[in-house]
């Protein structure tokens, strides 16, 4: 995981992207278990809460958390895409972040 003073920093110089579903998706089973693989140690209700979040205007983070949850979505058949987040988007999707803040 990227130490948070360093993703802040990527943030500032490059912006956030967004990572949307590009297609339809049946079921949020292999969202679950892609954010569940992707490593940063979600447990299953706060997957569930990143991926209802991925469904309804997609995450924000720094470009490259973004691309690696892509090959992960992609890699279980899930069309997602990546693309910059424009506007002043807060992008907290690490889990870390999200503990942090509770």
């Amino acid at each position: 995981m990227t130490p948070e003073h360093i993703r802040q920093a990527l943030l500032q110089a490059h912006g956030p992207s967004r990572l949307r579903l590009s297609g339809e998706v049946p079921s949020l089973v292999p969202v679950l278990k892609a954010l569940r693989d992707a490593g940063d140690g979600l447990s299953l209700g706060e997957a569930r809460a990143r991926a209802w979040e991925l469904a309804a205007g997609g995450l924000v983070g720094t470009l490259v958390e973004m691309e690696v949850l892509a090959v992960r979505l992609r890699a279980r058949a899930v069309p997602v895409t990546v693309e910059p987040a424009g506007g002043s988007a807060v992008a907290a999707p690490t889990a870390r972040a999200n503990r942090s803040s509770a």
